[in-house]
């Protein structure tokens, strides 16, 4: 859950509802804000936000304020021209569908890169590194982004892999290897199944690599690292997926390039053996661009 939907959903007192009402009104006007001024907006008391912050699970108000300032900057970037989730208008004609589409597309990708911290990522890249295999679970359409992913990874001897039954997702997170590691991808962080997993797997000790969204959910709280995807989607009021696929996609793009940059000459040798093996016999194409040399 997002923080401004916590601040919205949570249990205050009228004074400590002023206060929050006057924060969620100002957003990023309260970054030059001392404690003092807030507290005077909102005519209430400084030691009032202090009680806010630790009834959301903070330390104290210049904690929240920070992570609050953080969400707001990223929620009011990108995506000022085009609507998620709803991209299109019914009378576009077919060649503006597919200049909002592509437009789209690099959007929920710029996005997801301004979330990714070079920390997270060299920590996603070490657990997967130290992991003699890799556990993939999703749901639904996110397994087709994730079977690629899969391939990618196989391709250059490393292995993963992926369970498509809910059910069984669970017993193989319970058979997994202790030395393997998992990705657990979940646009709600609230999967009932995926969450099952990842208490399985956290029983076993088993490091957890999540791709989900910015808010705070179930998920963040079990795992070890945890990768956000542009979060811009309703759950349902929309017409497709567009911006949590290419998001996935782009992230699982770049882990395994990561890995594959760890023993680049190796890997690129392999990838270019193995297609040349494979592909011995099919025919030639006719295109210059993209035949290679005999």
């Amino acid at each position: 859950m997002l923080i401004r939907d916590r601040l919205d959903a949570c249990d205050f007192s009228n004074s400590e509802r002023g206060v929050v009402d006057f924060i969620l009104e100002k957003k990023l006007e309260i970054r030059d804000m001392t404690t003092r001024e807030i507290a005077q907006g909102a005519f209430a008391s400084p030691s009032t936000l202090v009680r806010i912050a630790h009834k959301m699970d903070f330390g104290g108000w210049n904690e929240l304020k920070e992570a609050y300032l953080k969400e707001e900057e990223y929620l009011q970037s990108h995506f000022l021209d085009i609507d998620a989730n709803l991209p299109f208008k019914r009378n576009d004609s077919i060649t503006s569908i597919a200049s909002k589409i592509a437009s789209l597309r690099k959007e929920a990708i710029d996005d997801t890169r301004a979330l990714l911290t070079h920390d997270d990522l060299r920590k996603a890249v070490e657990i997967m590194r130290k992991a003699s295999s890799i556990g993939i679970y999703a749901v639904s359409n996110n397994l087709i982004l994730a079977e690629e992913f899969q391939h990618n990874m196989v391709r250059i001897g490393k292995r993963a892999e992926m369970c498509q039954i809910q059910n069984e997702m669970i017993y193989a997170a319970y058979l997994a290897e202790r030395t393997s590691c998992g990705i657990i991808i979940s646009y709600s962080g609230e999967t009932l199944a995926l969450l099952r997993v990842a208490d399985m797997m956290k029983k076993h000790k088993i490091p957890i690599i999540a791709i989900t969204n910015i808010g705070e959910s179930s998920l963040t709280k079990i795992a070890d690292c945890v990768l956000r995807i542009c979060t811009r989607e309703k759950q349902y009021s929309k017409i497709s997926t567009f911006t949590t696929d290419s998001s996935i996609a782009y992230l699982l793009d770049v882990l395994y390039s990561c890995m594959f940059a760890l023993d680049y000459d190796k890997n690129l040798q392999l990838k270019i053996d193995a297609g040349k093996a494979v592909e011995q016999g099919r025919g030639q194409t006719t295109v210059d661009i993209i035949k290679e040399k005999i």
